[in-house]
This record gives structure tokens, C-alpha cells and sequence, in this order.
């Protein structure tokens, strides 16, 4: 492999390259693939010196499916406990709301702590839970769909973000109301969990810590209640699950709340929202779901895996590894991009084509291992009854004719808005 190799005519990779850097640049926010694309073929287990960003060290960048997916399950990759502790120390008053709840929060953790609090949140999201949730979902998302008046919406906060809210705040069993302060607090919080390209302003800090103390607050007075008054929600089942004597304490219930809520506000809406644009973007392929909306599954699956809602996760060796024939020293941060994985063509035949029949589709998008998303199943849900139900009432919804853009962020990736003609 030569020292470097220029692959486009605007960009070239050798041993200095800089992902993150490249991925940041206007158009690359737009369309990250084919940078994906180019990494994989130049080298797909790739060592990048001190990138700029929050941690500013070393990394090995994954841009392979059967790299990544192998890390994610391989218990000698962990989170490192770089932020999370998993146990209340004797300096624990003396820290700030976010480093408080990043104690707790289960995908900073290793076992055995990981195991443990984990094990609490997988009883209160079973599977049968989840799944009798589906009338309620379906209940809200005709709730919303029956609200588009005229023949154009802004689909983003008339549909994709209320649904999310909404269904989460039911599942909590908090107000309604409330779901709009709450994702001002979860927006500000979640720009933590992009540790490797976010860099904060002293205002940016301020902002992040003034919403950790209102948002653990918030869940501190309805966890209060709920003791005194359970009912049959999230909340009042992570206080009364028991494991042989053991039970959540209420800082580690509010830490996961708030975490979960992050993932639950923003997961979901750019699953269901880029989803949405692919398939109009893929008129032929909207064709198909409206003909078959029993197709709605596997579009779901399809729909994650080729604009990935969640682009990276990282993860740090243990031990001594070896992945793709390089060896990787402990404690090493490795990246796994979830995005590039998602479009590997030794995985997937035409990787950057859309086709909602497309068979074995196990997209990377949630996770894997131990860490795999706990809220899939719930996201999955929203996102099935979604597709299912515009393709069912809305059979000549298009796109309006603009330009349409995606948020700065390159972890979380979502369009900034999404203009629908109906009719």
C-alpha cells in the first residue's frame, strides 16, 4: 500500500489523515458515504493520530461490517469506564449534576457494573412489554397523521418529533406537556455523548450543566411521586424491580431516565425522518411499500441501514487484540462507524442502493453486544407504524421542491427539516 493514495480529486489519505476533519466539511455533512467508501478501500482497520476533538488521542477508525460487528460482541472491547463508575464514592455530593448521572449511565459502564444496572432496564423493556405498547403507538401516530391540514407539513415537528415525544412520555408516565423542555434539556446533554469531535465554549458548558441540574430535577420530583403513587409505567417499574434483594438506587434511576430519554427524543425521530426522505428520494421504492405495507418491516430495517441514525460508537481494548490482521494495544480507543459498516459491500451488494426487499438486512445502527440499544425494539415499533401508516393513507406524499440539509452534528445524523407535499 503506498504512503499515500489519492482517491479523490479533492481528497487524499496517508497516515496523517484526519477523518473527523474531512466528515466536518459542508459537503461531507451532506453525504459522509463515499468518504466512508474510500476510507474502507485505502485501509478499513485505520490507525488516525490525535484527532481533534474532546479526547484528542490516538484511534483506530473501523469501517467494515464484519470488523465492527465482531468488536461490538468481543468482551475485550469495553467503554473503558473512562466517565462512569457504577458506584456512589464519598466525593459523590461534591460533583455536578452530569457527572453524577455519567456514574450511571450504562453505556459508559463495564461489567460488572454494566451488567447490573442493565439487567434492571432489560426487565422494565421486555419484549412483551415493548410489544403491547403497539396499539398505543399506533394510537398516536393516526393522532398525528389525522392532524396534516392543507397539502403541505413540515414533517419534522408535525409528525417524527411529537411521536417520539409523545410515546415516550406515555411510556414514562410523565405529562405531555412536558415533552418540549424536556428535549431542550436532552439536546444539550446528548452533544456530551459525541466525545471524540465535540469541542464546548464556556456558554456551550454552561448550557450543558444548567440542563443537567434542571432535567435530574425534573426526574428527581416525578421519581418522588411515583414512589408514593406507582402506576403502570417505566418509572414506577425500575423502583419496584428486585434481583435477589438488590434495586435500583434513585440516582441510578434517574441517571438511566435521563439517558434513555436522550436516545428516545432523538433516536427515533431521525430513524423515522431520514427514513422517510430515502424512500421519497426512491420514489420506486415508496411504489413498492404502498402497494405491500406488509414490506414495512423489512423497509425499517433496510431504511436504518442505509442512512444510519447513529453514525459511530466507540469502544476501548482491554486486552491485546488483533482486528483485520493489526494488532491493538490495550487501552486503545478504537471507532467503529456504524454508518460505513452499514454500506459495506462485502456485506451488502450495491450498498447505496435503497431497496426496501432487500433480504438478511442486520443493520448496525443500535449496537451490538452487551451495549446493543435497549430502546431498539420501542424505536422499531414507532418506525414500522409510521411507514406503515403514511404509505397507507398519504399515496402521493413528495418531497417539496428544496434544498434540504442535515444537522452539523457527526454523530447523530438528521435532517434540519423535512417539507412533504401531501396530496
Amino acid at each position: 500500500m503506498p504512503d499515500t493514495n489519492t482517491l479523490a480529486s479533492d481528497l487524499k489519505i496517508d497516515g496523517n489523515f484526519n477523518l473527523f476533519k474531512t466528515l466536518s466539511l459542508k459537503e461531507n455533512i451532506q453525504d459522509p458515504y463515499p468518504v466512508y467508501h474510500l476510507l474502507r478501500e485505502y485501509d478499513p482497520v485505520f490507525f488516525m493520530k490525535s484527532p481533534t476533538g474532546f479526547l484528542s488521542e490516538n484511534i483506530w477508525i473501523l469501517t467494515r461490517y464484519d470488523h465492527i460487528s465482531s468488536v461490538l460482541i468481543n468482551k475485550k472491547f469495553g467503554r473503558g469506564n473512562r466517565f462512569g463508575k457504577g458506584k456512589i464514592t464519598a466525593n459523590y455530593a461534591k460533583l455536578n449534576s452530569l457527572t453524577q448521572m455519567r456514574q450511571h449511565w450504562v453505556n459508559f459502564l463495564d461489567p460488572p457494573d454494566h451488567t447490573r444496572i442493565r439487567g434492571f432496564i432489560n426487565k422494565a423493556f421486555s419484549p412483551k412489554m415493548v410489544n403491547n405498547l403497539k396499539p398505543d403507538i399506533d394510537s398516536v401516530v393516526t393522532y398525528l397523521l389525522d392532524r396534516f391540514q392543507g397539502n403541505e407539513t413540515e414533517f419534522i415537528s408535525e409528525f417524527s418529533y411529537p411521536l417520539a415525544a409523545i410515546t415516550i412520555a406515555e411510556f414514562y408516565g410523565i405529562p405531555k406537556e412536558d415533552r418540549d423542555i424536556l428535549d431542550k434539556w436532552a439536546m444539550q446533554i446528548v452533544r456530551t455523548l459525541d466525545v471524540v469531535t465535540n469541542q464546548f465554549t464556556q456558554d456551550d458548558l454552561k448550557n450543558i450543566y444548567r440542563s443537567a441540574d434542571e432535567i435530574k430535577d425534573y426526574f428527581r420530583k416525578h421519581v418522588d411521586e411515583k414512589e408514593r403513587n406507582p402506576k403502570d409505567d417505566l418509572i414506577s417499574r425500575l423502583l419496584n424491580i428486585e434481583d435477589k434483594g438488590d434495586r435500583l438506587s434513585k440516582e441510578e434511576i434517574i441517571a438511566s431516565l435521563v439517558l434513555m430519554i436522550m436516545d428516545a427524543h432523538e433516536a427515533p425521530k431521525n430513524m423515522i425522518t431520514n427514513g422517510l426522505y430515502a424512500l421519497l428520494k426512491n420514489p420506486d421504492q415508496y411504489e413498492k411499500l404502498k402497494k405491500d405495507t406488509s414490506l414495512a418491516e423489512g423497509a425499517a430495517d433496510e431504511l436504518l441501514r442505509y442512512d444510519s441514525p447513529a453514525q459511530f460508537t466507540g469502544r476501548r481494548t482491554h486486552e491485546d487484540e488483533t482486528v483485520g490482521g493489526k494488532e491493538i494495544k490495550k487501552g486503545l480507543q478504537i471507532i467503529c462507524m456504524l454508518g460505513a459498516g452499514n454500506r459495506d459491500p462485502q456485506k451488502f451488494s450495491e450498498p447505496d442502493r435503497l431497496d426496501i426487499e432487500r433480504k438478511n438486512v442486520i443493520p448496525l445502527s443500535f449496537g451490538g453486544g452487551i451495549h446493543f440499544c435497549a430502546g431498539a425494539g420501542f424505536a422499531k415499533l414507532e418506525a414500522l407504524s409510521a411507514f406503515e401508516n403514511i404509505a397507507r393513507n398519504f399515496p402521493n406524499i413528495r418531497l417539496k421542491d428544496k434544498e434540504y440539509r442535515y444537522h452539523d452534528s457527526l454523530h447523530s445524523r438528521g435532517l434540519e427539516s423535512l417539507e412533504v407535499i401531501l396530496k
